[in-house]
């Protein structure tokens, strides 16, 4: 009798779960995502994680910018409005907060337009994204030269803003095996409404594949709107 009455409890507090081969997944009822590419690549990079979000029940959205080269010369702040515009239609279609993830550079992007954009966000989920340039001594990070200016400079004005936390949660996934992004460089304060997840051993551009990142990813979007709590594994 206890576990008849414990178990539709477990799944309104955690979600519904399933096993595969790779992994727990859970599953959703339609919550919306949207996906920002590896730096580098475009929605083909991102294509196995918006499918198997998809096919665990969430509604997958690709950025709508093609491929990830950098902000450019228009700069990062134009950058974010063309992604406030993608979120507003989403929601619109929706109905409904968002979830952002971003990887890699453009889990920068989608960290600063839920500053933007912060009714329309649920939640900012990073997969190895390079936000904490507080960390003395780190070795360089190559992918944020598209943020630096002509004399490859970062003003210390636009890394404490960057550095700066969204108000809405936020999970950022690392991992010590990612060669293209320092992970001390991942790490967020933790606080009520945010969180640093370690996974094991992940290539960066395999990251949006690896089973643990797929577990948490879905965990994190499989729980009750406006109940969200750190991921316990």
């Amino acid at each position: 009798m206890l576990d008849a009455i414990r178990q539709p409890w477990d799944r309104l507090l955690h979600g519904a779960s399933r096993r595969t081969a790779d992994g727990k997944i859970y599953l959703g009822q339609g919550q919306p995502v949207m996906v920002f590419p590896v730096y580098g690549g475009g929605p083909a990079s991102t294509a196995r994680l918006r499918n198997v979000l998809d096919q665990a029940g969430f509604t997958s959205y690709d950025w709508g910018q093609g491929i990830d080269k950098g902000p450019g010369e228009l700069g990062l702040s134009h950058c974010v409005r063309r992604l406030e515009e993608q979120i507003i239609d989403a929601f619109e279609t929706e109905r409904s907060p968002i979830t952002l993830v971003g990887w890699g550079l453009s889990g920068i992007y989608a960290r600063e337009v839920a500053k933007r954009a912060t009714p329309l966000v649920r939640q900012v989920i990073t997969l190895s994204t390079p936000f904490n340039f507080s960390v003395p001594g780190q070795r360089p990070c190559s992918m944020l030269r598209a943020l630096q200016d002509k004399q490859g400079l970062m003003g210390p004005a636009v890394a404490q803003r960057l550095r700066q936390r969204p108000p809405v949660p936020c999970t950022s996934i690392y991992s010590m095996s990612d060669r293209a992004v320092p992970w001390q460089m991942c790490l967020e304060t933790e606080s009520l409404m945010s969180e640093n997840i370690l996974v094991s051993a992940a290539n960066h551009t395999h990251l949006g594949e690896h089973p643990e990142v797929l577990e948490v990813i879905t965990h994190r979007l499989a729980q009750p709107e406006e109940r969200w709590r750190p991921f316990d594994a």
